[in-house]
């Protein structure tokens, strides 16, 4: 009964976590992303790996049964692998762009002469460099649609902390991309009206709406979705603000 209790109550832990972080870390985070360097690169990196690692967790969970009363529908085309492929992709080409950004490649191509560089040079920077990265952001499709056997019981010692652990590195990359969304931003005139809100809401869940929808194939539950909304919009606001 306990176990069940602390279960129910992993959303509100995760997502109430990942709101405190922001009004703690967030303007220290904006400020250290809007300088562009190799250092944005590797945090970026290793927290995206977190982040796959976070999500193949979820979806090794076991199914809980709940009362049929608990239960809601989640319609069969979140949970499409064709659907989540597209979703995957989108993920992985927003973290190409954020990561070339970030080492200043778009601002190195208007500069580079091609005609100085070799063409092994030129191959590299031009195609295999991006190419590379992109290979190494769309690995999320792989964790997000990919095969995966549910090895985490409900009942072993290890599916609370796994599950809550899935949860917080998925939430951990949703607030390292708000920094990074809002330094971005903060060099361009961004207007700060409710379309732009609704805009960045819609890009925001369309990047971690699936390892949410993955958790609640597993557990069900109306608490989950209502923190997720709350998380989303203080995370829309900070981008927007």
């Amino acid at each position: 009964m306990q176990n069940d209790k602390l279960l129910a109550s992993l959303t509100i832990i995760a997502d109430g976590a990942a709101v405190l972080a922001g009004i703690v870390w967030l303007p220290q985070l904006i400020s250290w992303l809007e300088s562009r360097n190799t250092l944005n690169v590797i945090l970026i990196t290793v927290l995206y790996f977190l982040f796959c690692i976070a999500v193949y967790l979820i979806r090794k969970l076991e199914k809980q049964l709940l009362p049929e009363k608990a239960k809601f529908t989640i319609p069969p085309l979140f949970t499409n692998v064709k659907f989540l492929r597209v979703l995957g992709a989108f993920f992985g080409v927003t973290l190409l762009l954020i990561i070339l950004d970030q080492l200043g490649y778009f601002q190195s191509i208007f500069v580079v002469d091609d005609r100085v560089l070799g063409a092994g040079e030129s191959s590299a920077f031009f195609v295999f460099g991006p190419g590379a990265l992109l290979a190494g952001s769309l690995f999320y499709i792989l964790v997000l649609s990919g095969e995966t056997r549910e090895t985490v019981l409900v009942n072993s010692g290890r599916y609370v902390p796994l599950a809550l652990f899935g949860l917080l590195g998925v939430n951990g990359m949703m607030l390292l991309l708000t920094a990074v969304f809002r330094a971005v931003f903060s060099l361009w005139p961004w207007p700060r009206t409710l379309l732009a809100a609704l805009l960045v809401g819609v890009w925001l869940l369309l990047l971690f709406a699936p390892p949410r929808i993955w958790y609640l194939t597993k557990r069900p539950s109306w608490t989950s979705v209502t923190t997720f909304v709350i998380m989303l919009i203080y995370f829309t606001w900070q981008i927007i603000a």
